[in-house]
């Protein structure tokens, strides 16, 4: 220490590049995990304490792994975590390890790490240890909550005296959407999924719809709404519902979903036009918006302050991160009903965690009825209706989601219906295909430059290359320079003037409250005969908006797998990349194929392919364990 009993400023800088010198070196660890371990090392060091050198490096380690969307570090799978700790590129070289039991023990003795027992009580400590996982504290503070949450709303909300009778109501409602079809006069028929989903939103607070694309999950989503107004008007009281999904493009594509199942309700009968337009009045919004976001300073409403709603559903919850369950579960009324749609084999969200996995848990879930907090609340949705039972888009996607290599390529040689496989080195395929996307692309400009605007946009999701990685030879900045440079002369010299140019198809990036814009909403550039236009998709009547108020965007010539999650397009073309990368995985590749309605093209040779269906996405959480354990 200095004489006024200071710690010098280099000396913490020179210990945590001392102790992590070879994780600096192998790329693992930045200048992010430096600084956090250098101010960890000298605010013990204020106090009189000191680090560890193994405390140190799991500091370092699980800030990473954070970084990367695991919830924690589990010291038994450091290897394993380390390997996915660069995005694009070659898996990280190994580093030299503690022993584990005698890591673990000298974190059970550290400064700088709380025994989870005590991680809750002053002085809060930077680290938990639980087990062989070892968290941040805010982390830890996060999955305890979301799973506390869960337990306390594992009940139901009906009182024992109007029970009966709320349960008639049900009934009624449900019969009136479904049909009474748990029997055909004396011979028993198999129970209707969508039905019992329906029926257990309906009766507890908190319920999961799980289930692939084409399984029904917004047919079920548009039918409980229905219900619960019915319900709710039974009991002489108007039910207050809100729509919700984590991305401005995910929440267009459920209110179109939502509107679509509307229409044919009251074409059939089954709603009066007082409650369709009342249905169409629910919104879809984001869960940033619904939340109230402050920006960096939080969200407005929280336990304290709720949302003023019966009734939230939310889509798309595999992109939802366990931060923001936590946060949602806080601001949700307890005696409120919230119901949780989405698909647990897709992309998992972009921050930490994988809470529609962790909270569908094992196979058998949804029959249990057991003390587990999401006992008996879990209905996963299995028969397909989007592909044609037996259709090679089907079994493709279901090679895919099993890890069945060889049966994902014998689909994918066949090319039977809808399902092609083009590989890199067939240069007259690859010609082909490019050939195709252009001509999608050509047709987009058109419509453009006519001014007609529904064509344009529909056009624009007929035929959509989803790319793996955005660098590389079949990378989106390849592929979307490829087409802009074919259509450039497409477009009459006489209305090139302005950018974007007429027909490029934009997506936004960014969230604009004052242009009611949101991250991934997309639209074409048209032209009027007089001036350029922004023709902005989502349900209903396209929105026109001056290009100069368009803010953040790119082309949408192409886009990544990633942003394509809640989009569907009539031909789907999955660009993978030419070298192994661990962005690679099944999820990713199952993400892609179930993105085309119903055609889909895989261009990536069969070792890549082989290696996605192989590599499942392994993100350490302890949320399952919390929810499923039984205890």
């Amino acid at each position: 220490m200095t004489g006024d009993g200071q710690v010098p400023r280099g000396w913490s800088t020179e210990r945590a590049d001392t102790v992590l010198g070879e994780c600096i070196a192998a790329g693992i660890v930045g200048r992010f995990e430096t600084q956090l371990v250098t101010a960890a090392i000298r605010a013990l060091d204020a106090q009189g304490e000191s680090a560890t050198d193994g405390a140190v490096l799991a500091l370092a380690l699980v800030a990473r792994a954070t970084r990367l969307g695991h919830v924690c570090l589990e010291l038994d799978q450091v290897g394993r975590q380390l390997a996915a700790s660069r995005d694009e590129g070659d898996p990280a070289p190994a580093v030299s390890l503690p022993d584990l039991d005698a890591w673990r023990d000298e974190l059970a003795q550290s400064a700088l790490v709380a025994p989870e027992e005590r991680a809750d009580r002053a002085p809060l400590r930077p680290l938990v240890l639980a087990g062989c996982r070892v968290y941040l504290q805010r982390y830890w503070a996060f999955e305890v909550a979301v799973a506390g949450q869960l337990g306390e709303r594992r009940g139901t909300h009906d009182d024992p005296v109007d029970g009966p009778e709320l349960e008639r109501y049900r009934r009624e409602a449900l019969d009136a959407v479904f049909g009474s079809a748990d029997t055909d006069g004396d011979r028993q028929v198999p129970p209707d999924e969508q039905r019992l989903a329906a029926q257990r939103a309906l009766t507890y607070p908190v319920t999961v719809i799980a289930g692939g694309p084409g399984t029904g999950k917004t047919h079920t989503v548009a039918r409980v709404l229905v219900a619960a107004h019915r319900v709710a008007a039974r009991q002489g009281r108007v039910l207050r519902a809100a729509l919700a999904a984590p991305t401005g493009k995910a929440a267009n594509r459920m209110r179109e979903s939502i509107l679509e199942r509307v229409a044919v309700l009251q074409g059939d009968g089954g709603i009066d036009t007082a409650l369709a337009e009342q249905l169409a009045a629910t919104v879809p919004t984001t869960i940033h918006r619904l939340l109230g976001a402050r920006g960096r300073t939080g969200f407005r409403h929280d336990h304290d302050d709720p949302v003023p709603f019966d009734l939230v559903i939310i889509d798309e919850t595999s992109m939802v991160s366990l931060p923001m369950l936590a946060r949602l579960l806080d601001a949700v009324r307890t005696d409120a009903r919230l119901v949780l749609v989405g698909d647990p084999f897709q992309l998992t969200s972009i921050e930490a965690g994988t809470v529609m996995g962790d909270m569908v848990g094992p196979d058998d879930a949804g029959l249990g009825t057991g003390v587990e907090p999401l006992a008996g609340r879990v209905t996963e949705l299995v028969r397909g209706h989007r592909f044609r039972s037996g259709s090679a888009m089907a079994g493709l996607a279901l090679a895919i989601r099993r890890g069945d290599a060889d049966e994902t390529i014998g689909l994918l040689a066949r090319g039977e219906g809808e399902v092609h496989w083009v590989r890199p080195d067939d240069a007259p395929a690859i010609g082909a295909l490019r050939d195709e996307v252009v001509h999608g692309a050509r047709a987009v400009v058109g419509y453009a430059v006519d001014g007609r605007v529904s064509d344009a946009l529909d056009a624009a999701q007929r035929i959509k290359v989803l790319a793996a990685l955005r660098h590389g030879p079949n990378g989106l900045f390849a592929w979307s320079d490829l087409i802009a440079d074919a259509v450039r002369d497409d477009v009459p010299s006489h209305r090139r003037g302005g950018w974007p140019r007429v027909g490029t198809p934009v997506m936004v990036t960014g969230n604009d409250a004052i242009n009611r814009l949101a991250n991934g909403d997309v639209g074409v550039v048209i032209h009027d005969g007089t001036r350029s236009w922004v023709a902005m998709g989502g349900a209903g009547q396209a929105r026109l908006l001056a290009p100069a108020r368009l803010g953040d965007w790119e082309p949408w010539w192409a886009m990544t797998i990633h942003k394509s999650q809640g989009s569907e397009f009539a031909h789907a073309v999955v660009a993978l990349p030419t070298v192994d990368s661990p962005i690679l995985t099944r999820e990713l590749l199952y993400t892609a194929v179930t993105r085309g309605k119903p055609e889909v093209t895989v261009v990536g040779s069969e070792q890549i392919i082989r290696l996605a269906v192989g590599r499942p996405v392994a993100r350490a959480s302890g949320l399952r364990d919390r929810l499923w354990s039984g205890s």
